[in-house]
């Protein structure tokens, strides 16, 4: 039962049967794989012949690490090069800072 406001009135559930115990249990199996899965990613982004199966690799990887971005403007949508780019530009900086540590 809602209030004049749509509200549900206190005590009132718009779901009383709770989440579905299966959720948890799915998401667990899934979480179990998230080492290969990153992994894949990972491969993908690297190796995959279409620049936007590399793009979407990419996107992924950087979604799971810093979250979706907030909005997203047209104007620069590039089927996902910048991402590519910035990848390819952490990798150097990486690499260069392995190469200054073992100097």
């Amino acid at each position: 039962m809602r209030d004049k406001n749509g509200r549900f009135l206190p005590g009132i559930s718009g779901n009383p049967g709770g989440r579905p115990r299966e959720v948890g249990h799915v998401r667990e199996l899934a979480r179990e794989h998230s080492d290969e899965a990153i992994e894949t990613l990972v491969d993908l982004m690297r190796h995959a012949k279409s620049d936007a199966a590399r793009g979407a690799a990419a996107q992924a990887l950087l979604d799971r690490g810093y979250g979706k971005s907030v909005a997203v403007s047209t104007e620069t949508v590039d089927e996902g090069q910048a991402h590519l780019d910035a990848l390819h530009e952490m990798l150097d900086r990486r690499e260069r800072i392995g190469k200054e540590k073992t100097s």
